[in-house]
């Protein structure tokens, strides 16, 4: 759409490296003035119905025009130009409510399109080099030889809604709103299901369908929520995931674009499970009414013909799905068209190459599972895999527990500025990907336990030396509060507190143990 703006600047951007972040890019200076001339702009008012409606009414109108279709609109004429430049339109498309007294709202949100456009070119060129953003996500160091720590008595240092040190015990002392064990199953799960998709569908043309299709999906929760049960498919949730991922973001664009945080669930209740192919049902009929395109194929029934009524589930049937019961709609019928949308309009903050990076994460993730492993002694660990992550009940403890501290680290030492602690490691990321899948619980969570909502930047653009010296401040201070590593602290059974007493009872007997067992 805006393409006219940006090969100006195409040399400029080119010369523009990911260490640009700390370059000031000056945004283009966008007027659109077109001219006319008076007995030609006369002659289009004199000809047109318009002329006769009110000013208000006409803005009215505007506002719920796209950016193309006001694009198209402002050339009709100067009546129709300068209505499509007011302020009250383009409020409602930036990414932020406050004016500048030197700029417009559209030349800000001209401002806000150039950005994204920068951060989608720096993030397409990091792609090709998959070992840089393993550095950025995750940095391990060499870890001990052993599996088992013993904490000695920690006080508690002050820290917003914590009334124990995480050392404290072995499991986690908090307690969390969201699910976040079955929600972690369920998002694992959920990213497997999507890298079959992933050749097919993260290309530019088939990108762009999905994120207009999320708008539609997201315009209907806007409108039925919270009394109307709406089902997302595959590729809606997978876009849905990059957002949720970027809380800050996500909140500040549903405010603008929704006028409400619109929530989100990985999870289903057995009673939403048991409406749920009604509910599809109805999603379909919804988005066609309102959108005039179809949204996805009815599913069929076993004699292979398409469904408009309620499902009779027998009590085996109910419960095998109470198994799986994840809220989006698994069995994806959509077949996407190699063209891209007309009048294509991203209204997001996110980008398309930030959701193509967020597809590599799984994979990123298990490699750093993996080489933790391997990084420590336990050679005969039976489910040790590169295509693997453990999160049976014992691994999904020390799992929980090093997010717990990771969150108690964020209370003691807030994230204000690009020197504070920030935790590096995909093992904390599992938990904390899992914790923000509902995202009105993970602010008031955090709100609660850590006084400020933690922001969260999957793939963050930072010289090597710079995020050298961040990931080398954060290993020393988390060495310092918990006595472990932080690349590798998820691998480790903790002992609670002891006395000296029994800290040199168990030392002793320390080489009898069977560390795998403790593992």
């Amino acid at each position: 759409m805006f393409k006219w703006l940006f090969k100006k600047k195409e040399k400029e951007y080119d010369a523009i490296c990911v260490s640009s972040s700390r370059r000031k890019i000056r945004p283009p200076h966008v007027s659109w003035k077109h001219s006319w001339a008076q007995a030609e702009a006369q002659n289009s008012l004199a000809r047109s119905p318009f002329n006769r409606i009110p000013t208000e009414i006409l803005l009215r109108i505007f506002q719920l025009l796209s950016v193309p279709d006001l694009c198209n609109v402002s050339l009709v004429c100067r009546l129709f130009k300068m209505v499509a430049d007011q302020n009250d339109i383009w409020k409602l498309k930036c990414n932020t409510s406050t004016k500048l007294y030197s700029k417009s709202f559209k030349q800000t949100y001209m401002d806000w399109m150039y950005e994204k456009y920068l951060r989608n070119k720096e993030l397409k060129r990091n792609l090709a080099d998959m070992r840089h953003f393993s550095q950025l996500a995750c940095v391990i160091r060499p870890s001990q030889s052993y599996l088992a720590r013993l904490m000695a008595t920690h006080p508690i240092d002050p820290a917003r809604g914590f009334s124990q040190h995480p050392n404290s015990s072995s499991y986690m002392t908090i307690t969390l709103s969201v699910d976040i064990h079955n929600t972690t199953h369920q998002l694992i799960s959920l990213l497997e299901k999507v890298s079959k998709y992933q050749d097919k569908w993260y290309q530019s043309a088939i990108l762009k369908q999905m994120i207009t299709r999320y708008y539609r999906f997201m315009q209907l929760k806007a409108i039925y929520l919270p009394n109307v049960l709406l089902v997302p498919t595959l590729d809606i949730e997978i876009i849905w995931q990059t957002h949720l991922l970027r809380p800050e973001m996500y909140r500040a664009d549903c405010l603008r674009l929704f006028r409400q945080v619109v929530d989100h669930s990985l999870l289903a209740t057995d009673t939403q499970q048991f409406k749920k192919k009604q509910a599809f049902i109805e999603t379909c009929h919804f988005y066609e009414e309102r959108f005039g395109e179809k949204y996805c194929e009815l599913p069929s029934n076993k004699h292979g013909r398409k469904s408009t009524s309620n499902h009779s589930y027998g009590e085996d049937e109910l419960n095998n799905q109470s198994k799986n019961a994840y809220s989006y709609w698994d069995e994806t019928f959509f077949e996407f068209s190699s063209n891209r949308p007309k009048q294509y309009e991203n209204p997001f903050s996110f980008t398309e190459a930030e959701i193509i990076l967020d597809g590599h994460w799984l994979d990123l993730c298990k490699k750093f599972m993996y080489d933790s492993l391997e990084r420590v002694s336990i050679d005969d660990y039976y489910d040790r895999s590169r295509d693997f992550i453990d999160l049976v009940t014992g691994s999904m403890e020390r799992l929980k527990k090093s997010y717990e501290r990771f969150l108690y680290m964020s209370a003691k030492h807030p994230l204000k500025d690009s020197e504070d602690f920030v935790p590096p490691t995909y093992a904390i990321d599992i938990m904390w990907h899992a914790h923000m899948q509902e995202p009105l619980k993970y602010e008031a969570d955090c709100l609660r336990l850590v006084g400020y909502v933690i922001p969260h930047s999957p793939w963050p653009i930072i010289e090597d030396e710079k995020m050298k010296k961040k990931s080398n401040r954060t290993d020393q201070m988390w060495q310092e509060e918990f006595q472990s590593e932080i690349s590798t602290d998820h691998l480790y059974q903790r002992w609670a507190s002891l006395s000296i007493f029994d800290l040199d009872h168990v030392e002793s007997s320390q080489n009898s143990l069977d560390l795998t067992s403790k593992f």
